[in-house]
Order: C-alpha cells, then sequence, then structure tokens
C-alpha cells in the first residue's frame, strides 16, 4: 500500500495543473447539473418552512399579546374586583347576620308563648287542685262538725224531715 501511494503521489506530480483545474471544473460541473434540482428544491422546501414558522411564530406572538393585554387589564380590576368580593361577602355576612337575628327572635318569641301557656296551664291546674283540696277539707271540717254537734234528736229530726219529703207527690 506504501507503494500506491507513492506511485499516485508520482502520477499528480506529473499531471500538469490546468489538468487538474479542468477535472475540477467537470466533477463541479456534473454536480452542479445533478445536484442544482434536488438543492434547489430543498432550499425552496426549507424556505417556505421558514416562512411559515415565521407566520405561525407572528400569529403566536399576537395571540401572546392579545392574552398579555387581557391578562394586564384583568390585573388593573384585580383592586376592583376584590373590592366587589369583598363588599358582598359583608353584604352577604350582614344578611345572615340579620336572618340569624330575626329565627332567634322568633324562636324567643314561640318559647315565651309556651312557657306562658305552660304557665297558665300549671296556674289553672294548681287552681283546681287548690279548690278540690279546699273543698275536701270544707266537706271533712263540715263532716266533724256536724258529727260534733249532731244529737241523736237532731238526726231522728233530720230523718224524719227527709222521710216525709219523700212521701210528698211528685207534681
Amino acid at each position: 500500500m506504501t507503494m500506491t501511494l507513492a506511485a499516485l503521489a508520482r502520477f499528480a506530480a506529473a499531471v500538469p495543473l490546468w489538468a487538474k483545474f479542468l477535472n475540477f471544473a467537470i466533477y463541479a460541473g456534473l454536480l452542479a447539473f445533478f445536484l442544482a434540482k434536488p438543492i434547489a428544491e430543498g432550499l425552496r422546501k426549507r424556505a417556505q418552512n421558514i416562512l411559515e414558522a415565521l407566520d405561525r411564530a407572528g400569529q403566536e406572538r399576537a395571540l401572546a399579546e392579545t392574552k398579555l393585554r387581557e391578562l394586564e387589564d384583568r390585573f388593573a380590576r384585580l383592586e376592583s374586583e376584590l373590592a366587589n368580593i369583598r363588599r358582598q361577602a359583608e353584604q352577604d355576612a350582614q344578611a345572615e347576620h340579620d336572618r340569624i337575628v330575626a329565627a332567634a327572635e322568633a324562636d324567643a318569641e314561640r318559647l315565651r308563648r309556651l312557657a306562658k301557656m305552660e304557665i297558665e296551664g300549671a296556674s289553672k291546674s294548681a287552681r283546681l287542685d287548690l279548690q278540690a283540696f279546699a273543698a275536701s277539707k270544707a266537706v271533712e271540717l263540715a263532716e266533724a262538725l256536724v258529727r260534733r254537734e249532731l244529737s241523736a234528736a237532731d238526726q231522728f229530726r233530720l230523718v224524719a224531715s227527709y222521710a216525709a219529703q219523700l212521701e210528698k207527690p211528685r207534681a
């Protein structure tokens, strides 16, 4: 192999310079002829891809700028939205407070009415119990008084009077 390289080096030194340029020009011309169409097509496709990418990038940029403006507007409105939310929360809390107070007052009134009715019922029951107790005691006292004060002659007279009333015809 070393000989082949040495022989090739001697052959190259023997070829004139213009022949080397001519050989190079032929190879370059053939390459240009056969590769010009695929290279041109590749470059055209590459340029088209670049243009499409630039169009997509422009559209995405426009979309991003729109979103940025929306976000900036929303951020600018954020304070007022927070104030509205706070105000609404306070109104809701006040309404809930008012509702709870009204419900508590209604429950308290209902409990007052029930307590009053219970007190009245208990009072009426106590009065009836007291009247029954007083009547019972009055009967006991009257019975004791009658037993103590009523003699045998008085008893005989009462029985006779009752019997006489029974004998009278009823009209």
